[in-house]
């Protein structure tokens, strides 16, 4: 990277960061950025096929759900199977639950998000910033 970007995202760094992750910037030898992306779906069945884990749902790291979400989904999976032999049909039982805790986890990590990245808040204590997949109304 060019002295001069890393001059200048040093100097945003000081700026605009809150002062942990302006630290990180400014000792970092070559610093780097790494987008990051959620991403949702509006459906997780279709037919006889279902999207599970972060085929479904990725989500920002915050959280440190990623394997937890996939276990889940497919624990839930197969609990569907057993209760409906009809594939269609146990899909389409199974998939609201499986959207709504997607839904919920995206919500939970972009506030982690954005309260160790921007606004300075994260505070350790509080329970809705806990690691897991399930927050603390689940």
């Amino acid at each position: 990277m060019q002295q001069r970007y890393v001059d200048r995202m040093r100097s945003d760094a000081l700026e605009l960061l809150p002062p942990a992750a302006a630290e990180l910037v400014t000792r970092s030898a070559q610093p780097y950025i790494q987008i990051v992306l959620d991403i949702a779906v509006r459906k997780m069945a279709f037919g006889r096929v279902a999207l599970i884990g972060d085929a479904a749902f990725a989500a920002r790291p915050h959280a440190a759900a990623g394997t937890a979400k996939a276990a889940a989904d497919a624990w839930a999976l197969a609990d569907a199977l057993s209760a409906e032999p009809d594939i269609p049909r146990a899909l389409a039982a199974w998939e609201p639950a499986r959207l709504a805790l997607g839904n919920n986890l995206l919500s939970r990590v972009a506030e982690m998000g954005a309260r160790s990245q921007f606004t300075n808040t994260w505070d350790p204590a509080d329970p809705a910033l806990h690691f897991g997949l399930y927050g603390p109304d689940q």
